[in-house]
C-alpha cells in the first residue's frame, strides 16, 4: 500500500472539505451573476418599464419644467415692469 489508512483518510476529508467549497463557490458565483443580470436589465433600456427608461423621462419633465419656470419668471419680471410703469404714470 502506498498510503496508509491514517493518511488515506486525511486525505479522503481534504477531498471533502475541497468539493463543498468547491460547490459553495460556484454557487456563490451562480447566485452573483444571476442577481447582476436582473439589475444589468433595469439599467439598459428597454422601451418604457426598466429603470433607466423612467429616470430618462423624470430629467426630461425636469428640464421642461425647468423651462417652464423660466418662462413664468420672465412673464413675472414683464407684468411687474408693466406695473411699475403704470404706477410711475399715475403718480405725477
Amino acid at each position: 500500500m502506498f498510503f496508509s489508512e491514517g493518511t488515506a483518510l486525511v486525505i479522503e476529508v481534504m477531498i471533502g472539505i475541497a468539493t463543498i467549497i468547491a460547490f459553495a463557490i460556484g454557487t456563490i458565483r451562480w447566485l452573483t451573476k444571476h442577481y447582476f443580470d436582473e439589475i444589468r436589465s433595469e439599467l439598459k433600456p428597454n422601451g418604457g418599464s426598466s429603470m433607466k427608461d423612467q429616470i430618462t423621462r423624470l430629467e426630461e419633465k425636469q428640464i421642461e419644467a425647468e423651462k417652464d419656470r423660466k418662462d413664468i419668471h420672465a412673464k413675472l419680471d414683464k407684468m411687474f415692469d408693466i406695473l411699475l410703469e403704470h404706477v410711475a404714470k399715475n403718480s405725477k
